[in-house]
């Protein structure tokens, strides 16, 4: 039997087809509507109309303004699955589309609509979670013309223990196979707090704070175009971020000012591997990490704004880290970077990095030591082997 549960609507814009979907790991895209919520419907709210571990919830089709779900929590065998229930959902742009927040063991995802065959779900405006929210699956879900970031997705530390890293790590995110396009002013995909700390007055004290690290997060099989600042921003990351296979077009339109944040993918942490993406016309980097045990393998990075990878990591910003583990990249093809193919600054690690089968093309232009610009390190404490890289010229 189908439920009604809680319920500002809205106008329509462009889509793209739908991608093959994965495998989910928060529950089932097909399974029956236990609850079905019209356009006019504003607020999901668990704890003044609770949705047991396992439902579905069902938009049902049509124009619709923004939505919030907070207090819900499935559990890790019954999670709570909110998908269109046929027809598409379309909101209006707006500061915001769908905010998650105080939610877990919940995946956001969509069916095609089985008469034009986009996506499910197309939103104009932000997709936000946060307030303590962890293990968040979203996919096959279009995000346009957000404000700012496509989707934010963070707990911003607060005079609340509750939002310190020493009491709550982000968990379990998963990210595939959504399409993310034109934001306005901010990253197509903006995750974990990036400031180290935050000064605050609590209860009339001054209080340093610090933001939540992330673990097992999975960036894979995504399309980002055109977004003003970075393409996907990642960082506070604990361990087990995997970045994969993601198409990323045209990156940094239109940056911070002064120009910044207008990478490929900008990643921070440690533990982190970037693989088979492919990242055309950034801005600025194609890629900027920040951190140890990075690995970035099988990637194409084509007419980046500045250089194709620049990485670095937190010895080479302070004399009193040393012995964090190397990086690797392997079977990469950098094209026609303004800057250097790979500029590496990671120093003082555990052993040396691995530069491996990496191929590049440059226009044969030397840099002011008279070098081609393909390698460019910080120093000799940047301890690496190169094996096997190959390069090209073309005018």
């Amino acid at each position: 039997m189908i439920k009604k549960l809680i319920i500002p609507i809205s106008s329509l814009l462009l889509m793209h087809s739908v991608s093959t979907f994965a495998q989910p790991y928060y529950g089932d895209s097909q399974s029956s509507c236990d609850y079905e919520i019209p356009p006019g419907q504003s607020l999901i709210d668990g704890n003044s109309s609770p949705v047991p571990p396992g439902s579905t919830i069902c938009l049902i089709g049509g124009e619709r303004g923004p939505l919030r779900v907070r207090n819900i929590e499935g559990t890790e065998e019954n999670p709570i699955v909110i998908r269109n229930k046929d027809k598409q959902v379309l909101t209006t742009p707006y500061e915001y589309s769908l905010a998650l927040n105080n939610v877990s063991w919940l995946r956001v995802t969509s069916t095609p609509d089985p008469d034009t065959g986009e996506y499910g779900i197309s939103l104009g405006g932000t997709l936000g979670v946060g307030q303590l929210s962890h293990h968040i699956e979203l996919d096959n879900l279009e995000i346009y013309r957000a404000r700012f970031a496509g989707m934010l997705i963070k707990t911003d530390p607060n005079c609340n223990p509750a939002t310190w890293a020493e009491n709550f790590t982000m968990e379990g995110v998963y990210i595939h196979d959504n399409y993310i396009h034109h934001t306005e002013e901010g990253e197509g995909m903006y995750i974990g707090y990036t400031a180290l700390k935050r000064q605050l007055e609590c209860n009339g004290k001054d209080t340093t704070v610090y933001p939540h690290q992330i673990t097992d997060i999975h960036i894979y099989d995504n399309t980002l175009e055109n977004t003003a600042a970075d393409g996907i921003q990642v960082g506070a990351i604990q361990s087990g971020a995997r970045i994969e296979n993601n198409r990323i077009y045209r990156t940094g339109v239109s940056p911070f000012a002064p120009v910044w944040q207008n990478t490929g993918i900008q990643a921070g942490g440690n533990d982190i591997l970037i693989s088979g993406n492919h990242i055309m016309q950034s801005g600025g980097n194609g890629m900027m990490l920040d951190g140890d045990n990075i690995r970035v393998i099988n990637n194409l990075v084509h007419s980046a704004g500045e250089n194709g990878i620049f990485a670095r990591n937190k010895a080479q910003q302070s004399t009193d880290i040393s012995g964090g583990l190397p990086h690797i990249y392997q079977g990469n093809t950098v094209i026609k970077s303004a800057d250097y193919a790979i500029k590496l600054y990671a120093t003082d690690t555990s052993s040396a990095h691995i530069l491996s089968n990496n191929l590049i093309e440059t226009d044969g232009i030397i840099d002011v030591t008279g070098k081609q610009r393909t390698f460019s390190y910080l120093n000799d404490s940047v301890n690496r082997s190169e094996i096997n890289n190959r390069h090209y010229i073309t005018q």
